[in-house]
Parts: structure tokens; sequence; C-alpha cells
């Protein structure tokens, strides 16, 4: 009986686990700010930036998210950079850490390894934070899959501008973003084949049209 408990116990452990490995995401992003000597040990790392060691705080200042859209860029180096969109609380985060850390660095971490940093210079109110080097193609792919394009990211209110915090208003942006990607392929395509048959396309300029009220005013 002691020995069908204890089966029962670890099968439920390892479900649990395979479960939480199940749900946990594929690209995990961290930014961190800059710490110093004065910090207790527990609470800060180093990392060799530009040639010097550079100590950091472990608990970022926002983090994969915190994040609602992406934008990817090829870097200069061959690799991949993004521009990330963060959500009201990365957006505030990210406004307090560079307006009161001029000078000092951020640096970029994706699935644990360092990516990119960079120096702040004055502060970022818009929300958008970017990752200038360092990513893989595969990573790149994986952001596509589970975020919208900045550009296709609406606010979660008709009445001001506020861009998705909670889970269920990013999973709504990134629904809403799939749809309208679908519906405008689908557009495209069949505009495509009416051209193809040569016959008129209703979405396509006209140019400047003159009233036809107006032809027969001045003949």
């Amino acid at each position: 009986m002691r020995f069908l408990t204890a089966l029962l116990a670890l099968t439920a452990c390892g479900l649990t686990a395979c479960s939480a490995l199940k749900n946990e995401p594929k690209v995990m992003i961290t930014v961190h700010s800059q710490g110093s000597e004065m910090d207790s040990p527990k609470t800060i790392f180093r990392r060799p930036v530009a040639g010097r060691t550079v100590i950091f705080k472990i608990i970022p200042e926002f983090s994969h998210e915190n994040v609602v859209a992406v934008h990817p860029f090829p870097a200069d180096d061959g690799t991949q950079g993004v521009a990330l969109k963060l959500d009201f609380s990365g957006t505030n985060e990210l406004d307090l850490v560079t307006r009161t850390r001029r000078g000092e660095m951020l640096m970029s971490m994706v699935n644990g390894v360092v990516v990119d940093a960079v120096q702040v210079d004055q502060p970022v109110t818009d929300g958008i934070f970017t990752i200038w080097r360092g990513l893989s193609d595969e990573v790149v792919v994986e952001l596509e899959k589970k975020y919208p394009p900045i550009n296709r990211v609406k606010s979660s209110s008709e009445f001001i501008d506020m861009t998705p915090s909670t889970r269920k208003e990013k999973s709504q942006a990134r629904q809403q973003a799939a749809r309208e990607a679908k519906a405008k392929a689908a557009k495209e395509k069949e505009a495509a084949k009416r051209r193809a048959r040569g016959e008129f396309d209703p979405e396509t300029p006209a140019g400047e049209l003159v009233p036809l009220g107006e032809l027969l005013k001045n003949p």
C-alpha cells in the first residue's frame, strides 16, 4: 500500500513538472539595470561588457511577461534585433529606469544568455525597448508566433490610448492581429485574381474624379 501511495505521488509530481515545462515560454527575455558593490551579493551578478566587468541586478526591470508586440529586424553583425512594445507596467518601469539611471547600462538576456547592452542617454516614454543584436533566427520565429507586430496592436480602450496589459487583453490583441492579417491576405489574394482576369479592382485608387453633375454644368 505504501509503495502504491509513493508511486502515485511520484506520478503526480511528474505530471506537474511536465505541465510546468509545457507552459514555460520558449523565449524568455529579461532586462537588467546596473547594480553596485554596495548591493547585497545575493542580489547582483557580474558580466563582461565592452571589455570590462559590470555589475547588474538579478531582478530584471521588465521581462517577456511585459511584452505585447514585437518588430524584428536584421542586425549589423548578421544576427537579429527586435523592438519590444511593453504593456502598461513595463512602460512605466522603462520610463522610470531611463529617467533615474542616465549614463548607466541596461543589459538584455535571452534564455539566460547575454545578447546586448545599451547605455541610457534619455528617458524612454513610449514603452518601446530595443534589443539591437544577438537574437537567432529561431528565436525571432518564436517571438513572431507569440506576439503580433507592433503596427497591428490597438488600444484596449475605445476612449484612450491604452496598451493591452492583462493576459486577457494581450491574448485578445494577438487574436485581433491574427484575424486582421488573415483578412488582409485574403483581400490581397482576391485582388490579384481580379487583376489576372482583367476585372476592375475597387481597391485600386481611381485618381481625381470630377462629379458627373459638374460635367453637365460645364460641358
